[in-house]
């Protein structure tokens, strides 16, 4: 069996840090210590806008070759290391009049002036001589081997070689230890490898990651992300697997049990989920405060902190000790751009029981990573509560768009605003009133576009919605509609590309139909057009794909190290061009 440590591989490691930059940029968060906000410039966001968006087919994908991709990474390890510029030292060339003695002699004698090297060594070094000297100490394999250990690659190496040759030819007065050592070379009392110091001194000069190259490289190893958390392994934890498919009652366990405790932390994907879980616990009669990434509301009146909290998972707090925590659609770990806040809060929160929701395919791997907490697990399985049934037949056609067999309790998913807005004023055309769910919408809208559509008394029964149904929210459903089955996807570029839906996004959205308690018990699934069917149908046959690594975020802590060795560096610089390329995974 393969090392727990190897499901930290990370092959969107790229996508991942600058997702987390963008969530930080994008949100303004909470501080829990101070209680008051706080948020981090938008150093990369005008980078990350002039992402090209591609829309590529799946036989493109499929065929995209190993070479394209090596000189991807070729292209950007060149990127990594901008050199800063050193400049000659020249001495100012001053006019000075005969008469004025005093200010002729104080000149002479300034140190700016005086070329101390050559007086010490009587040696005048001419520009043809140095030329001679750097160019014998460049072809020597023993000073590129030197080089190589200092962490100079042929490409740095030649870039020092350029910079540090300028300097000496154009400098005026050249440092005196240097001064000295070139001038033992003329006189044939040294080696032209005797230069490699100073050649090293002007590259650390030029490269000012070389200084510190060991310590950067051991802040910036990853392999162990579970001794991050030392608070975490400071307590014996039992983790609570409950796993099933949509539907199943297992979220409703992990909050029973939440809203029992004396004290809870509920982690959730969305802020609207977030705000749902804040409302049912304060109404069942527990204090339940919210915290998302636009704000904090408390259950008290005064302001005084809950013992609850419901948050969204980038959220929750590592520092406080609770009694039991939930993370919510767990299997959201291996998501290129949010994954890693998942891994961060399955390895660092401090809770005696920890519940998680969310597919069978995370087990397994959830299964090793507590291998390296020494936490204990435990596997609760469910079955569905209400029938679902896929549909053998389209709403329309191949080539007429037709919405006259539209029904109540029916829910059309969208992956584009654009499709959202069509639907929605053909449905309205009808004399339908529809309820609109998207991501952007404030959360306080999109509940209350719930509330209207799950309220038996309210005309509004036809929802228009993007993928966030999925993500576990409460809604009346008799039957869902994928209006198309190919949404925009992130690449290991960082890419958006368009791609048919996972077997696992078509399972959670499609098994929104039908839920226990409500009047749409029995839920139905299908697509809109014809041909969409017939794909649609393989997709949902498909095993899910047992999850093999999960999303992995650098600590603020070992950031901070960084800029501490690197201070003179943006934050965009520090995460794309430095801690990239010395991160270790396996």
């Amino acid at each position: 069996m393969c090392s727990p440590v190897s499901h930290y591989q990370l092959a969107f490691k790229n996508v991942l840090l600058r997702s987390r930059l963008c969530s930080y940029i994008n949100e303004t968060t909470f501080c829990f210590n101070h209680q008051r906000p706080y948020s981090l410039t938008a150093f990369v966001l005008k980078q990350l806008n002039k992402r090209r968006i591609t829309t590529t087919s799946n036989t493109t994908l499929a065929q995209r070759s190993h070479q394209q991709k090596t000189a991807s990474v070729v292209t950007n390890l060149k990127q990594l290391f901008i050199p800063i510029e050193v400049n000659p030292v020249i001495t100012p060339q001053l006019e000075i009049r005969s008469s004025d003695a005093s200010l002729s002699q104080k000149l002479t004698q300034s140190p700016q002036t005086v070329n101390i090297g050559q007086e010490l060594t009587g040696t005048q070094l001419q520009r043809n001589d140095l030329v001679r000297i750097i160019t014998d100490f460049y072809r020597h394999d023993e000073i590129k081997k030197l080089a190589a250990d200092n962490g100079l690659d042929i490409r740095l190496f030649q870039d020092a070689y350029v910079s540090f040759r300028k300097f000496c030819i154009q400098s005026t007065v050249l440092p005196v230890d240097l001064h000295v050592v070139l001038s033992d070379i003329l006189s044939n009392a040294g080696h032209v490898t005797d230069i490699f110091p100073y050649f090293l001194r002007h590259a650390r000069e030029m490269f000012p990651h070389l200084t510190c190259m060991d310590d950067l490289k051991q802040i910036s190893d990853l392999r162990d992300p579970a001794n991050w958390y030392p608070d975490a392994r400071a307590i014996q934890r039992k983790i609570i697997i409950h796993s099933g498919p949509t539907n199943s009652g297992k979220t409703y366990h992990a909050l029973k049990r939440y809203m029992e405790s004396e004290s809870g932390v509920y982690c959730g994907p969305l802020k609207l989920l977030a705000s749902e879980v804040y409302h049912k616990t304060n109404a069942l009669g527990t204090k339940c405060d919210l915290v998302t990434g636009e704000e904090r509301r408390f259950a008290d009146p005064e302001g005084k902190p809950a013992n609850h909290i419901a948050c969204t998972v980038e959220m929750a707090n590592l520092q406080t000790l609770y009694e039991v925590a939930v993370i919510d659609e767990i299997q959201m770990m291996r998501d290129a751009q949010r994954g890693w806040a998942w891994t961060r809060a399955l390895l660092g929160l401090r809770a005696k029981e920890i519940h998680l929701c969310g597919e069978a395919s995370a087990i397994n791997l959830v299964q090793e990573l507590m291998v390296t907490t020494g936490d204990e697990v435990e596997i609760r399985q469910y079955q569905r509560l209400t029938k679902l049934t896929y549909l053998d037949k389209a709403i329309g056609t191949n080539y007429l768009e037709t919405f006259d067999n539209v029904r109540r309790g029916d829910c059309f998913v969208c992956f584009s605003k654009n499709d959202i807005f069509h639907i929605t004023r053909e449905l309205e055309r009808r004399g339908h009133e529809v309820a609109v769910i998207y991501g952007s919408l404030p959360p306080g809208t999109k509940l209350l576009q719930a509330q209207r559509f799950n309220d038996p008394a309210d005309p509004c029964k036809i929802m228009v919605s993007t993928d966030a149904i999925g993500m576990g929210l409460n809604l009346s459903i008799k039957r869902v509609i994928f209006f198309s089955i190919v949404k925009p996807q992130m690449n290991e570029k960082g890419e958006k590309e368009k791609d048919s839906i996972t077997t696992s996004q078509a399972l959670q959205i499609g098994g929104r139909a039908g839920r226990y308690g409500t009047a749409f018990s029995d839920g139905e699934v299908t697509t809109f057009r014809r041909d969409d069917l017939s794909l649609f149908k393989d997709i949902v046959s498909r095993p899910v794909e047992t999850i093999q690594r999960a999303g992995l975020h650098p600590t603020a802590e070992q950031i901070e190290l960084f800029a501490y060795h690197l201070p003179k560096h943006t934050l965009s610089s520090l995460i794309v061009r430095y801690f990239l390329i010395f991160c270790k995974l396996a």
